[in-house]
């Protein structure tokens, strides 16, 4: 394949979470997908390795959301509910309960990073992972000079119904 200046990418994405756009961010979106491995070895060759086999794939999205809404707290906060006064609509909170055993993967949604420069309907660079979760832990501050930012780290994980998938990159409804 030839080189060409095309495939040199720059810029932001959207970011959706089972289908909810969680608006603008601040900081940069970075994605890390590691991979662990183990080194085979057996003694008629010393240390030296014969093999390796992996053990461990994940992939990680760190999002820090400038839309530092209620509705945006209840996606991201595990065992958030949002309650709205039943006379004044615009009085709002959101209860958050400690959540102690709640199973990350149960309430797994379809996290789609979508680059803004790209057409809606082009979705040959998304990054999306089937599963991703947050477990809700926040760090944010209330300063003059700077914009409140929910910083989120979502996990992915493996798609059982989807040959363990834990992440795509492209147009998902690509078929064999």
């Amino acid at each position: 394949m030839a080189s060409d200046t095309k495939n040199v990418k720059l810029g932001v994405c959207k970011v959706t979470l089972g289908g909810t756009d969680l608006g603008y961010t601040k900081g940069g979106v970075e994605v890390t997908v590691s991979t662990d491995t183990h080194p085979v070895t057996v003694d008629q060759f010393g240390e030296s390795e014969i093999s390796e086999r992996i053990t461990k794939r994940s992939v990680k999205a760190k999002i820090p959301l400038a839309e530092t809404t209620l509705e945006n707290m209840v996606e991201i906060m595990p065992g958030a509910t949002l309650v709205v006064d039943g006379t004044d609509p615009l009085i709002k909170r959101v209860d958050v309960v400690n959540s102690i055993g709640t199973d990350l993967l149960t309430i797994a949604k379809k996290l789609v990073l979508h680059p803004q420069d790209n057409a809606v309907d082009d979705l040959n660079d998304d990054f999306i992972i089937p599963l991703a979760s947050t477990a809700g832990a926040l760090n944010f501050a209330y300063k003059i000079d700077q914009e409140r930012i929910f910083d989120v780290e979502f996990t992915g994980y493996p798609d059982n119904t989807n040959n363990d998938v834990v992440f795509m990159i492209g147009d998902e409804s690509a078929t064999v």
